[in-house]
């Protein structure tokens, strides 16, 4: 539309809505509207119908009763009214996106997304009509895209609760309840029809103490809400608290009995009542700190109906001669979902001919389904005997199996740890997560999920299929169906378990790994309380301990396939590959559906140089839990191994739309920005390092730390090493740039380089890791962020050759003295780093892999500390490699016997930078897949100007290193021994190997 349509438009609609009431009407109008804001939708609708009658043709008329007859479920007169009112107004952008949402709910897609996108063209920013779409879009398992536009309906108006809220919900569809939990809370303020009660009392949400207090759990939502939440009560009671549960009367005497309950009353009876805090049953697994994998009671909760109560109920049945069913085809009609989840009971016809004694449990028949019942006389009903949920508990006491739709009935089954099969719709509610057939919630349950949208045939005919396997067994024998849950656990292991959680998430490890060993002690069995027992050890690097404790009972549950995650995840650590490899297998065989373990799966085929099964398992991640932000970052990592860059850089910008606080992705986006040349970017993204689960230790200095943001002169500063020896003599370049601000500089570093790095210039003290907490400064900065401190930018890098000071002349000498005369060409050799680094597996070779070399008419002299295993053989087979390390005591020895070299080649570790520091010409070997450092695509550093890079081109390719390695080396001696001046001879060799002024040591990195 033209800005002179436009014109046309609001001229028209200025006439069509102007008031032409009268008077004597407007407070039907007002009426209507009062009551349809307190949800009376039948009286609103009579007051709207008497005000159209006399004013017939106003546009917000329409739109507000169209949205009362969509909540009467009358929707074909809603949609007529929406459209009336769009005939009216056509550029009320509200008016299309209720249209759009009406669309939504029949199903109607094309039409749907039409509409609210005229909505969103109309009104830019449109934060309700964003939020209807990423529903929509949730609708269709569009995952990706219901984030994307939640968060441009959060960036429009950052405080809508009503957004906020709907995306707490899909967070927790797909697993993240940390984050999902939190946002639910804005369930109160968007306008859900929930009560705030107003209590005077504080709000409990887990953040105080409530030993010796008594606290008021109340029923905040409906009758399965309350049922799957009341498994929390025992934990509050746990925590020292008097718990009143207040709930509706229809399940008070079936939650009256869930231990540590003092007291049950019905709903509205707390204002009479004493308490020191209050917390909504729906808030509790917040204050709880409850995660997927913390989901307390699965195996259920609720204590056994009475005995004479359940007998009652079999003499009613009569005698046992076939599989007896439960069944449940419609919830409460007033539900905002009930269209989507209640099915007509002539849906469940393939059923009924199952040879099985099927039991009504559906209490409040509806009319369409009365007939079809009454036609049925094979169903027993006796559904006017329930007069509460305590004789439907009983009477479930009394089947084999129910089968339900999402409604209380399937909560209360699974709560009993009863057999209970859940019929769900394509676009589920959250509790049932996605594309899984069991629940965290209910062990003993089992999801049936429709294929596609409104396909309820498909599920019915899965659950037929099913159910004559059941009654085909029931017959050769088996005549008690058995419940998936196992035998219930004893209470004070369930709560020790969950005291072990709530101790990990206030930070007190030691406390919570006591706990879960407390709960193992009493229960061995306990898989749960060794799972998380399993990961806090692993997570707290005591990977033989999680194992330990992983292998329950010697042997690990061939059932639980979290187990076998989280002790394959103990294996990898522990580089025990082949165990990793073969306990992830298992962990996917036995459950298919857990994400995170092809994502671990997906880790280590990363480990191994497995790239393409490495996609593999991160993409089925993904189909799995599209908003999985840790599946999307290590799949970035995989393209970025790979060197597809723009994808890397596009599946990291997904990962942090996703969640855009995530630390690793946000670290790993820094790192691929620093390799390709963006310092500015990089060293920002790159402090999220701080932040890493498994990294830098936080020093927790109370003076502030310097990010270059403020004056230093006068001051002292500590500037101190945060990672390896390698990145501290690097970053040590920075310290004259600090002194030269202004500020007293203290060094500390750790102690084989304390004396190396002593005489820096600038440095005014230098100190051994960790001696600084004693000593008094102003302000601090760790090595690591001085680049960013100082704004350096790739061509501003500060080089100067050599930073460090020479090594003392007396030490150079010794050296010499120990390498005896000189009559060859000198090569220092470094072929492994530290095999603790993360990225060891890439970096490091055997020496064997550097063979070709030793061939060549060179001294070759080993500057190898700590050679492994797998080399010293080798080593010991070479004679002819000159190894003096044992005389190696600190860096300060390695630079002096640098000094007495020509030239050292070695791998990417700490050597490579001490030479370049020095100035003295090295040679660094570098996987496919370099360091950020090391950029991309040339054959020099920014950082070193003495330093040649030789690349691998393509991965694992050692072979093409070290050959083109061999061919240089071999050129250099040649050129050595034709020298006529020896006492040039090194010079001249250095002189070589370092590249002239305006070359590609002073150009920026090529993409």
């Amino acid at each position: 539309m033209n800005r002179q349509e436009r014109r046309a438009a609001a001229k028209q609609q200025s006439k069509t809505v102007a008031p032409r009431a009268l008077p004597q009407y407007f407070e039907a109008l007002k009426q209507g509207q009062s009551l349809f804001h307190l949800g009376r939708y039948a009286e609103a609708l009579e007051c709207f119908d008497l005000f159209e009658r006399h004013n017939p043709g106003i546009a917000p008329l329409y739109q507000t009763r169209g949205l009362c007859l969509q909540r009467l479920g009358r929707f074909a007169e809603a949609q007529a009214d929406f459209e009336r009112s769009i005939a009216l107004a056509p550029l009320e952008a509200e008016t299309h996106k209720n249209l759009g949402t009406l669309h939504s709910r029949l199903g109607r897609m094309e039409q749907a997304f039409a509409c609210i996108d005229r909505a969103i063209a109309l009104r830019p920013n449109f934060p309700a009509a964003l939020t209807e779409k990423a529903r929509a879009l949730w609708s269709m398992q569009l995952l990706d895209e219901a984030f994307a536009a939640l968060g441009a309906a959060l960036s429009a108006d950052p405080v809508n609760a009503h957004t906020i809220w709907h995306l707490a919900l899909l967070q927790m569809l797909t697993g993240d309840f940390e984050r999902g939990l939190l946002g639910r809370e804005a369930r109160w303020k968007a306008s859900l029809g929930l009560v705030d009660r107003g209590f005077s009392a504080p709000l409990w949400l887990g953040d105080t103490p409530i030993a010796g207090k008594t606290m008021l759990l109340h029923a905040d939502e409906g009758f399965g809400d309350s049922i799957q939440f009341a498994r929390y009560a025992p934990m509050v009671a746990a925590l020292g608290a008097q718990v009143i549960l207040e709930v509706p009367p229809p399940i008070q005497p079936l939650l009256q009995g869930i231990s540590g309950v003092a007291a049950c009353i019905g709903r509205s009876a707390a204002a009479s009542t004493a308490f020191d805090l209050h917390c909504p049953l729906g808030s509790l697994p917040l204050a709880l700190a409850t995660r997927l994998d913390t989901v307390p009671f699965a195996d259920g909760y609720l204590p056994a109906p009475p005995a004479a109560r359940v007998r009652a109920w079999e003499d009613r049945l009569g005698a046992r001669d076939r599989l007896r069913v439960g069944l449940v085809w419609s919830g409460n009609p007033d539900h905002n979902n009930d269209h989507n989840r209640s099915i007509a009971f002539n849906t469940l016809a393939p059923l009924l001919d199952c040879d099985v004694q099927f039991v009504s449990l559906q209490k409040g028949v509806r009319d369409q389904d009365r007939a079809f019942l009454a036609e049925r006389g094979d169903i027993v009903d006796l559904t006017d005997h329930l007069t509460d949920f305590s004789e439907t508990a009983a009477l479930i006491g009394c089947l084999d199996l129910v089968i339900a739709v999402d409604t209380s009935v399937a909560h209360l089954a699974g709560a009993l740890g009863a057999p209970v099969w859940t019929m769900l719709p394509f676009n589920p509610d959250w509790r049932w997560l996605l594309h899984r057939d069991d629940s965290p919630w209910y062990r003993s349950m089992r999801l049936f999920r429709q294929p596609k949208r409104d396909d309820w045939a498909s599920v019915v005919d899965c659950v037929r299929r099913e159910l004559d396997g059941l009654v085909s067994e029931w017959r050769s024998g088996a005549r008690q169906l058995q419940s998936k849950a196992p035998i219930a656990k004893p209470l004070d292991a369930v709560v020790a378990n969950y005291l072990g959680h709530m101790h990990r998430q206030h930070g007190r490890t030691d406390e919570a790994v006591l706990h879960f060993q407390r709960a193992l002690q009493l229960y061995p069995q306990y898989l749960e309380a060794a799972n998380s027992c399993g990961r806090l050890l692993f997570s707290l690097g005591r990977y033989a301990e999680a194992l330990e404790c992983l292998d329950v009972a010697g042997k690990p549950d061939p059932n639980f396939a979290l187990l076998h995650q989280i002790r394959g995840d103990c294996l990898q650590e522990m580089k025990r590959f082949e165990e990793a490899e073969a306990a992830y297998e298992m962990s996917i065989a036995l459950d298919p559906s857990l994400a995170d373990t092809h994502n671990k799966f997906g880790v280590l085929h990363v480990k191994l140089g497995r790239m393409d099964q490495a996609l593999a398992c991160f993409d089925r991640a993904l189909e799995l839990q599209p908003a999985f932000s840790g599946a999307l970052s290590n799949r970035a990592l995989v393209l970025l191994n790979l060197q597809l860059l723009d994808e890397a850089f596009a599946t990291f910008g997904r990962s942090l739309t996703v969640d855009p606080g995530n630390a690793v992705a946000t670290y790993n986006l820094a790192t691929l920005q620093l390799l390709t040349g963006d310092f500015e970017q990089g060293w920002l993204g790159r402090e999220a390092r701080w932040k890493l689960p498994v990294g830098l230790l936080n020093r927790g200095f109370s003076q502030p730390v310097w990010l270059g943001d403020q004056p230093i002169e006068g001051k002292t500063i500590l500037l101190h090493a945060d990672e390896g020896f390698g990145d501290a003599i690097q970053f040590a370049r920075y310290v004259p740039m600090v002194a030269a601000l202004g500020a007293r500089v203290i060094l500390e570093v750790q102690a084989p380089i304390q004396q190396l790095l002593a005489e820096v210039s600038g440095v005014a003290m230098c100190v051994g890791r960790p001696s600084a907490a004693s000593l008094p400064f102003d302000l601090h900065c760790p090595l690591g962020t001085l680049p960013l401190a100082l704004k350096t930018r790739l061509d501003t890098i500060p080089s100067p050759e050599p930073y460090l000071p020479g090594p003392p002349v007396a030490r150079v000498k010794a050296w010499e003295d120990r390498l005896g005369g000189r009559d060859r060409f000198r090569v220092g050799l470094v072929w492994s780093g530290n095999p603790a680094h993360k990225n060891d597996h890439d970096r490091s070779i055997t020496l064997e892999t550097l063979a070709p070399l030793l061939d060549c008419d060179v001294q070759i002299v080993s500057l190898q500390k700590g050679p492994r295993d797998r080399d010293k053989a080798f080593l010991d087979e070479r004679p002819d490699i000159v190894d003096l390390t044992d005389h190696l005591t600190d860096f300060c020895d390695t630079a002096a016997l640098i000094g007495c070299l020509d030239l050292v080649i070695t791998v990417d570790t700490s050597v490579a930078h001490l030479a370049g520091a020095l100035g003295a010409p090295v040679w660094t070997m570098l996987p496919f897949n370099p360091d950020w450092r090391w950029l991309l695509h040339r054959d020099d550093s920014p950082w070193y100007r003495s330093m040649r890079l030789f690349r691998q081109p393509k991965r694992d390719d050692w072979a093409s290193v070290v050959d083109s390695v061999r061919r240089e080396l071999e050129h250099l001696a040649s050129a050595w021994r034709s020298r006529d001046v020896a006492n040039d001879e090194g010079l001249a060799a250095r002189a070589a190997l370092s590249p002239p002024p305006g070359t590609a040591a002073t150009a920026p990195a090529r993409p």
